[in-house]
C-alpha cells in the first residue's frame, strides 16, 4: 500500500499528524500498512517548519521507499523565484535552511531541481505535483521568461470549459491530461496536488465523469481524530484523474480545507481512499 500526500508547505505538525495516523493501530487494522511513499510536492514555503519537514522525511527514507515530484513553492524558492502568500516568519525559517537541508532536493545537470513526474507503469501511477501536460507541447515559443510556468509543477485542472494560460500556470482540460498520460501509462490513475482540493475524475469507454460528488464519507475515530474517508474502486478498463487535498494547514490560503489531508493507495483489490484529519469536537 502506498501513503500520498501533497502540498505539506512546511508544516510539520500536519505532516506528523498524517505519518502518525497512517502508522496507527487502528489505521493499519482498518486499512493496512504502507509500504512505501509518494509526496506530490510543495513541501516549501508558507508554513515556519521546512527544517523539521525536510528532517522527517529524510528519517522517513531510512524505513521505507520515498519518491518525490517538485512543487511550484519548490521550485519557486530553490530557484530564487517568488510564488506568493509567505509570512516574514516563514520567509525567515526558510533563510534559516543549509546547504545539508537543501540537498534533499536533487539539482539537475541543466539546473533544475528534482523530478517533474514520477512514474510507476507497473502500477499505473503518473504522479505530478499540477498536470501531466508535455510542457513541450503547450509552451509558446515566445514564452520566454513565463517558460517555467508551463511546467508540470504549474499546470492546473481548468475549471473552465477551455484551456488558457495564466500568471498561475497552465489551466488544462482532463481530456488533455487523459491523453497525454496515455503516452506513458496503460490504464492510468493521475495523482497530483496543488489546487488544495479534493477532484476525481474517470475516462471511460471515451467519456469524462467527474465521480468526486459521488463518493460516500464514512467518519471513524481513528488515532484520536475523526477521520473522513471517500473510497474510489480503481476499475481495471479505465483511466482515472485524483487530486488530493491540501496537506499542511500551513498553506491554506483561502482555497480548499484547512485540515490535513492524504491518500492511501490499495493493490488488491485496486482501491485510492481519501483521507481528511479532522480533531474531535
Amino acid at each position: 500500500m502506498d501513503l500520498v500526500f501533497s502540498d505539506i508547505h512546511a508544516d510539520f505538525n500536519g505532516l506528523d499528524v498524517i505519518v502518525k495516523t497512517a502508522s496507527s493501530d487502528d489505521f493499519v487494522k482498518k486499512f493496512g500498512s504502507f509500504s512505501r511513499i509518494i509526496n506530490l510536492g510543495d513541501l516549501l514555503e508558507r508554513g515556519v517548519h521546512p527544517k523539521q519537514v525536510i528532517s522527517k522525511l529524510r528519517s522517513l527514507e531510512q524505513n521505507y521507499p520515498l519518491f518525490s515530484v517538485m512543487g511550484n513553492h519548490d521550485e519557486g524558492f530553490l530557484s530564487g523565484k517568488t510564488v506568493s502568500a509567505s509570512s516574514i516568519e516563514s520567509m525567515d525559517a526558510h533563510k534559516a535552511l543549509d546547504e545539508n537541508d537543501l540537498s534533499f532536493f536533487k539539482k539537475n545537470s541543466d539546473g533544475t531541481f528534482g523530478n517533474q513526474e514520477f512514474v510507476d507503469a507497473k502500477n499505473g501511477l503518473f504522479c505530478v505535483h499540477g498536470g501531466p501536460l508535455d510542457p513541450k507541447k503547450i509552451t509558446p515559443k515566445n514564452a520566454d521568461g513565463e517558460a517555467w510556468l508551463y511546467q508540470r509543477n504549474w499546470q492546473r485542472l481548468t475549471d473552465e470549459g477551455f484551456e488558457f494560460f495564466s500568471y498561475h500556470g497552465y489551466h488544462y482540460k482532463a481530456s488533455s491530461a487523459f491523453d497525454e498520460a496515455s503516452n506513458h501509462v496503460k490504464n492510468h490513475i493521475i495523482l497530483c496536488g496543488h489546487q488544495h482540493m479534493e477532484a476525481a475524475l474517470v475516462h471511460r469507454q471515451g467519456t469524462i465523469h467527474d465521480i468526486y460528488h459521488t463518493l460516500d464519507t464514512k467518519k471513524e475515530k481513528i488515532s484520536g481524530h475523526v477521520l473522513e474517508s471517500k473510497t474510489i474502486d480503481i476499475e481495471p478498463a479505465s483511466d482515472y484523474l485524483i487530486r488530493l487535498g491540501l496537506g499542511g494547514p500551513a498553506g491554506y490560503y483561502g482555497v480548499g480545507s484547512s485540515m490535513p489531508h492524504f491518500a492511501v493507495i490499495q493493490y488488491n483489490p485496486k482501491k485510492v481512499i481519501l483521507f481528511t484529519v479532522n480533531p474531535i469536537e
